[in-house]
């Protein structure tokens, strides 16, 4: 399923569908995703960067065992000068749930680099303009109710606590139920091949509370 069809999103700025496995590193994966998109949209071909570079090597966050979007940004502006390794030469090695140590192999190849962010409101209207003019943008989720989607518009996803992170890819307001379409890292048999459509303007799944900063590429 392509997410650009729908209204919202800009044509060519999600790269395929990826899978964390059993390492609870979903939180690089809507980092790294978001950087993607943003590298594209900065003039850039789109290529696939390294979960495995922040799951391994940023030691602010915990790797396997979560972390934050912000803060895996702000680790690569202070330690790496914004590179982000391209994910052929850092591949994910960790869908088994364990993180190796950070490679300081001479094979890293650098795919892209960023130079700042912007701060989004937790608003949902907000969200929706930044992502029509601007592109995907990574958030936080309680994917409780996730755990047993397999297709649709999600509704009542009483979200409790943040737990996930995802991008948020496109939107569609033209039909009685506006929705928002979202990029998982579960691989493409879960979902609607890999996405997720969640009820939009009734914050479901706590999906406004933690709209991660928009990462700026040079």
């Amino acid at each position: 399923r392509d997410p650009m069809r729908w209204t919202g999103a800009t044509v060519g700025a999600v790269t395929p569908v990826k899978d964390q496995g059993a390492c609870g590193s979903s939180w690089a994966f809507s980092a790294v995703g978001n950087i993607e998109s943003q590298w594209f949209l900065a003039g850039h071909p789109l290529v696939n960067l390294s979960e495995q570079q922040l799951v391994s090597c940023d030691d602010v966050d915990s790797g396997c065992s979560g972390g934050l979007m912000s803060q895996a940004f702000e680790w690569l502006l202070n330690n790496t000068n914004g590179n982000v390794y391209t994910e052929d030469s850092y591949p994910y090695l960790s869908a088994n749930g364990y993180a190796p140590e950070c490679s300081n192999s001479d094979e890293l190849a650098v795919g892209a680099q960023i130079d700042g962010h912007v701060v989004i409101e937790s608003n949902e209207d907000e969200m929706a303009a930044w992502l029509a003019k601007n592109g995907p943008i990574a958030i936080a989720v309680d994917a409780t109710a996730f755990m047993s989607y397999e297709g649709g518009v999600l509704t009542a996803c009483n979200g409790e606590q943040l737990n996930h992170g995802v991008l948020l890819v496109a939107y569609n307001t033209t039909g009685e139920l506006p929705y928002w379409v979202i990029k998982n890292s579960w691989g493409a048999s879960w979902g609607e091949e890999a996405y997720v459509r969640v009820a939009k303007g009734t914050n479901e799944c706590l999906l406004n509370e933690y709209p991660a900063p928009r990462m700026e590429a040079s």
